[in-house]
């Protein structure tokens, strides 16, 4: 394509990174199998939900058809044939990522020799679906095919794209005699892929490293919050424990300088507010964990910089709970230090071991 450099297919990675993230390579046997097996439709749907797309294939199988997509070139880089597969924009196209593209019903055609060059019918398919996504975005360059190309190498197909790009066909024109024809598909060069390609594993790279950090730092701040829970728990179970046995024998000798702190414990709000933190730390703990297995934890093969950033302020906001529990951790600790002095060594050993048993 005319005017189209390094410099110009760098610059269209940075706006549809942008614009759709980019997600790690899918293995080549999972949209293959299904080909193997002599289904396509779910190999094409299979392709369709890589690129974020749960659409519902009407597939028509047809020998020959004409299509301005994509083309094949031959060894001179000029055009050769039509395509084998082609799909359809409809009208009224759901926007991308909303709910109404479950199921939106999407007519693909496909020529009859798709199972003899897996790869490359892969390679064709996730671009032609390509367009399907940037035109659901409003696109701007939804009809450019050197951004359809870079787009479906960006969620995820760059691996298969590349090892589809050429069909070497031989057959025998005489006795001894063989002639083999090789076909490229696409529209970048060797040394415009083989760019984009290294462009692209490049950010994969970078952005697989910013989700790992982030990720390790909130697996292990959630584990130490749910640490701190438990000690919260067992602290405020020993702490009912000691003022229940405290109650049960007045005539404990109590430090003058520990009565005004043996007054307050014993208030009725006292009791409640200890309570009250450990259920709404109980409750927060369950929405924390649901809403990462739910969202974050599922799309770690997708990176953006929305996603990214999610998962920062989903970090500051998990390091707050856990710093505040700390505090109230700390206010409880000293309470129960207190309330230990007023009990004996082998009094408070066997408040230990109930607390133990309790878990």
């Amino acid at each position: 394509m005319k005017g189209v450099d390094n410099k110009y297919i760098s610059n269209a990675i940075d706006e549809l990174v942008g614009f759709l993230g980019i997600k790690e390579n899918i293995p080549a046997e999972t949209v293959l199998s299904p080909l193997h097996n002599g289904n396509t439709k779910e190999c094409i749907e299979k392709i369709a939900n890589q690129l974020g797309l749960p659409i519902k294939v009407k597939l028509i199988i047809g020998e020959s058809f004409e299509s301005r997509d994509l083309v094949t070139t031959n060894d001179a880089g000029q055009a050769t044939e039509g395509i084998t597969a082609q799909v359809s924009i409809p009208d009224g196209l759901p926007f991308y990522g909303t709910s109404a593209m479950q199921s939106f019903p999407i007519q693909v055609q496909v020529g009859g020799n798709c199972r003899r060059y897996p790869h490359t019918f892969v390679a064709i398919m996730a671009h032609e679906l390509s367009h399907i996504v940037l035109h659901s975005l409003w696109h701007r360059e939804k009809n450019n095919e050197i951004y359809t190309d870079l787009a479906a190498m960006l969620l995820g197909f760059a691996v298969v794209m590349r090892m589809g790009r050429y069909a070497v066909e031989t057959a025998q024109i005489g006795v001894g005699l063989e002639q083999t024809t090789t076909t490229r598909f696409g529209y970048l060069a060797d040394n415009q892929f083989e760019f984009a390609l290294g462009r692209i594993n490049a950010i994969l790279k970078t952005s697989r490293t910013a989700f790992n950090t982030v990720g390790t730092k909130i697996t292990r701040t959630l584990t130490t919050y749910k640490k701190q829970l438990d000690l919260y728990r067992k602290m405020f179970y020993e702490f009912n424990k000691l003022i229940e046995y405290l109650d049960k024998n007045l005539r404990k000798e109590i430090r003058k300088e520990d009565v005004a702190k043996i007054v307050e414990v014993h208030g009725l709000n006292y009791g409640e507010r200890c309570a009250s933190v450990l259920t709404s730390n109980e409750k927060k703990l369950r929405e924390v964990e649901l809403l990462y297995s739910g969202w974050f934890q599922h799309s770690h093969h997708h990176y953006s910089r929305q996603r990214l950033d999610s998962l920062n302020v989903f970090y500051n906001d998990l390091n707050g709970l856990l710093l505040g529990l700390t505090r109230e951790c700390d206010l409880l600790k000293d309470d129960v230090a207190i309330l230990r002095r007023c009990f004996s060594f082998f009094d408070r050993l066997k408040i230990n071991r109930q607390v133990r048993s309790r878990g």
